[in-house]
């Protein structure tokens, strides 16, 4: 996972892209009336593929953590979630149970004593296994806990808070890349309105400029 990083904002995993998105007013971005319209023929597909590239970066990193970081932190957890149906009594645990058992185990809201508890009913399921690979409660616990250590531990609602978030941002991204290439019609159809009302009678009022403008300033849904 290094070619990714995330930030946390109150308790919240964001991603952290390598290439800079700059801080941007959309509506500034995406407005345009008829005095902009030869400048923006200049840099318009510039910006364009700018933010269509970051959308695509984004989604990319965004793929990547969902199916490696994600995905082994399911498979590590309920690893131990099942051990935990097994120390219950269940002979063969089902995968809702196992799934509830992970976010029960690893929510943010299990106190640590429970947390010791859960560790030490599921480590004697272990011991019951010929392939048993822990020595004591405590290298098992580690093991159990590895996505809890450190810093900044993954809990399972930090982890579907932080996959909203990361969604969220592509989605935005996405969104005014797509508007940005609707924009380069709505310019195309503006310079010809602008170029008729010139040619026919004179420059466009305030109320035509601003009838015309309607279709032609695409806002972020």
């Amino acid at each position: 996972m290094s070619n990714f990083r995330v930030a946390i904002t109150n308790g919240i995993f964001s991603l952290v892209s390598e290439e800079e998105v700059p801080e941007t007013d959309i509506i500034d971005l995406l407005e345009f009336d008829e005095t902009q319209i030869e400048d923006l023929y200049k840099t318009h597909a510039a910006v364009q593929a700018r933010w269509e590239q970051l959308a695509i970066n984004y989604s990319n990193k965004y793929d990547l953590f969902r199916n490696e970081f994600e995905k082994a932190w399911w498979a590590h957890n309920k690893k131990f979630a099942k051990l935990l149906s097994l120390a219950y009594g269940e002979k063969t645990p089902t995968m809702d149970s196992v799934k509830d058992n992970v976010i029960l185990i690893y929510s943010e809201n299990t106190s640590a004593d429970l947390r010791a508890k859960y560790a030490e009913l599921a480590y004697t399921s272990c011991k019951k296994r010929v392939d048993a690979q822990y020595a004591t409660v405590e290298d098992f616990s580690r093991d159990m806990y590895k996505y809890l250590s450190g810093s900044a531990p993954w809990f399972y609602e930090g982890l579907v808070r932080t996959l909203s978030e990361m969604k969220k941002q592509v989605e935005t991204l996405q969104n005014i890349a797509k508007r940005l290439e609707a924009r380069s019609f709505h310019m195309k159809d503006l310079k010809e309105l602008v170029m008729e009302k010139h040619g026919n009678i004179g420059p466009m009022s305030d109320t035509d400029r601003a009838k015309s403008m309607q279709s032609f300033a695409p806002g972020l849904r």
